[in-house]
Formats: structure tokens, C-alpha cells, sequence
């Protein structure tokens, strides 16, 4: 690289010699150096050619400047990149560790109502299967009493009937005085006697 410029400045040194005075003296003045007018022809090449080079290295500077800006920009472009990327992984980790809580919520919420549905159902259960043992045992009861009206009825009938047939045996008993007397009842309401 060094050659290459060495050899640029080979081919400039001769191209400006190559040109007249007058020409090197307003390329001079254009570039504003100083005392141009007192210097020769070599001497003005020679100022010539060292403010190119001072011209390039500040060129070159300036360019490593802006490459030097570029990769900055890349770089802060690439970290703000980067920064974007690890932000929506946190918001996906966030969302679904969100989903996960309410997915869990959701399904104890749903046990919960499950277990109150069942044991609303079991207390339903007891309560209809109480109230069906109370409902028997009143039935039962009232059968009792049915069938103790039915037996005090049949013990007053049978009383009646006894007496009815007290007063039978004891008018024919008095008819027929050594003999045995049995009176039966008839399903019909008649009444059968023997008299043995």
C-alpha cells in the first residue's frame, strides 16, 4: 500500500511538472497556501503534493470516522436488536405464564365447583333419603294405628257379639237347662246355634 502511494505520488510529482508555472501557481492559490508566490516551480510541487497527502490523511481520517460511526450504528442497531429480542421473549415467557395461572385458576375454580356440585348432591341425596324414611316411618305409623283402631274395633265387634250371644246362651239356657249351647256368628250377619 505504501508503494502504491509512493508510486501515486511518482505519477502526481511528474504530471505537476509537467504542467507551467502559471498553472501550478493558481492550482496553488486555489488551494489557499500560504506564500505561494516566492516559491519555485519544484518547491510549489512539492507544497503541492505535501498538502494532498495532508488532504488524504484528513480524508481518511474523516472516513475512518464515519466507518467508525457506522459501526456504532450497527452495533447500537444490533443491541437495540437484541434488547427488542429479549423484550418479547419476557413478554411470551410473561403471557404464557399468565395462560398457565389462569389455566390453573380455571381448573380449580372448577374442582372447587365440582366438589360443592357433589356434595350438593349427596346433601340433596341424604335430605331426599331421610325425608322418605320420615314419609315410612309416618306411614308406618299411621298403619299401626290402623291396625290398632282395626283390632279395638274387632275387640269391641267380638265384645258386642259376646254379649249378644251372653244374652242368647243365657235366655236358652234357661230354655234348655242340662243342655250345651254354642252360638256361632255367620259371615253374612246370621247366627248359627247348637244345642247338644
Amino acid at each position: 500500500m505504501i508503494k502504491n502511494l509512493l508510486d501515486n505520488d511518482e505519477n502526481k510529482k511528474d504530471k505537476l511538472l509537467k504542467l507551467s508555472f502559471r498553472e501550478i501557481r493558481l492550482e496553488a492559490k486555489k488551494l489557499s497556501l500560504h506564500l505561494y508566490s516566492r516559491k519555485t516551480k519544484k518547491e510549489l510541487v512539492e507544497l503541492l503534493l505535501k498538502d494532498q497527502k495532508k488532504l488524504l490523511i484528513e480524508n481518511k481520517s474523516n472516513d475512518d470516522v464515519v466507518a467508525e460511526e457506522d459501526r456504532l450504528a450497527i452495533e447500537k442497531a444490533k443491541e437495540e436488536d437484541r434488547l427488542a429480542i429479549e423484550k418479547a421473549k419476557e413478554e411470551d415467557r410473561l403471557a404464557i405464564e399468565k395462560a398457565k395461572e389462569e389455566d390453573r385458576l380455571a381448573i380449580e375454580k372448577a374442582k372447587e365447583e365440582d366438589r360443592l356440585a357433589i356434595e350438593k348432591a349427596k346433601e340433596e341425596d341424604r335430605l331426599a333419603i331421610e325425608k322418605a324414611k320420615e314419609e315410612e316411618r309416618i306411614a308406618f305409623l299411621k298403619k299401626l294405628q290402623l291396625i290398632k283402631i282395626e283390632k279395638t274395633n274387632a275387640k269391641e265387634n267380638e265384645y258386642i257379639i259376646s254379649n249378644k250371644n251372653k244374652n242368647l246362651k243365657r235366655l236358652l239356657s234357661h230354655s234348655f237347662p242340662d243342655k250345651k249351647i254354642i252360638v256361632t256368628d255367620n259371615k253374612d250377619g246370621s247366627q248359627t246355634i247348637l244345642i247338644n
